[in-house]
């Protein structure tokens, strides 16, 4: 047990099971940690953090923050964030109402298009998560028989530059990585090599991210080799995970544990995050 996935969706953002239940998953695959990263959320961390201690796993509190890309977006990860921030907290609620104006829009372009799905029908499907995103969209539409797969509902729909794509709230990465310094986390890149232009990757170091996802489900070994050169030049540390949301990929199997890094990098992770912590502290005048 020396392998950590450190990207994980719950059922609190746009995954399938619930904090508990990754928990529960990972202590079955061996993993010797998890990092729960749901999308523009912390609602999962407590539950997680409480089955951590059960199931005798490390879980490292972390989140994904969605910002804006010129042709599509740019996902920041953010690790050993303070989830009890109360700026931090309030700046996610923000988040929170863009997203769901965001649904709405898409809703009413669907219906416009002749697909009838409903808020309630979204919420609903949602269940007890804190952010809605597109998933659930595509999840009614799967339901309600207009597409035979969430795959389809992307790239007829709701993918970018489809005819019911709504652009999102303009929070730029800058804006992403400052926010999780503000809670003494570790900003790093998610999944670079879903990126439309590798220039956002010299981007995103400038502005301050102490590392790249360099293991990931969408990463092919060639892609993975590259990163992990970038982080080296770069004195960045190398992250990695699964994306798992908890539906079944490869052959009727979760993606949970296939991609990893080993336990020395939360040990990293760690250290990072208690210096960004130490750095934030008012300095006591004498």
């Amino acid at each position: 047990m020396s392998k950590a996935d450190l990207h994980l969706h719950t059922s609190r953002s746009d995954g399938v099971l619930s904090p508990y239940q990754v928990v529960n998953l990972a202590s079955k695959r061996k993993l010797a940690a998890i990092a729960l990263t749901d999308h523009d959320t912390v609602e999962g961390i407590p539950e997680a953090l409480r089955a951590g201690e059960e199931f005798g796993i490390r879980v490292v509190p972390g989140i994904e923050i969605n910002t804006s890309a010129d042709n599509g977006e740019l996902h920041i990860l953010g690790y050993y964030i303070d989830h009890t921030n109360a700026v931090f907290t309030s700046s996610l609620k923000e988040l929170k109402r863009a997203r769901m104006r965001r649904i709405l829009n898409i809703i009413e372009k669907l219906n416009r298009l002749g697909l009838d799905i409903t808020r309630e029908q979204v919420l609903s499907r949602a269940g007890k998560a804190d952010t809605i995103g597109r998933p659930h969209i595509a999840r009614v539409l799967l339901d309600r028989g207009f597409v035979s797969s969430v795959k389809e509902a992307f790239e007829r729909y709701i993918g970018h530059g489809r005819p019911a794509y709504v652009e999102r709230y303009k929070l730029m990465p800058r804006e992403a990585i400052a926010l999780i310094e503000s809670s003494g986390g570790v900003p790093v890149l998610a999944h670079p090599g879903v990126l439309s232009s590798v220039s956002y990757i010299d981007l995103c170091i400038e502005e301050g991210i102490q590392g790249i996802e360099a293991f990931h489900s969408k990463h092919d070994p060639g892609q993975a080799d590259a990163f992990v050169e970038i982080a080296r030049r770069n004195n960045l540390i190398v992250t990695g995970g699964s994306d798992c949301h908890g539906e079944l990929k490869f052959d009727g199997d979760l993606l949970m544990g296939r991609f990893t890094v080993d336990i020395k990098a939360v040990d990293s992770l760690k250290e990072i995050a208690d210096n960004n912590k130490e750095a934030l502290k008012p300095v006591k005048v004498r």
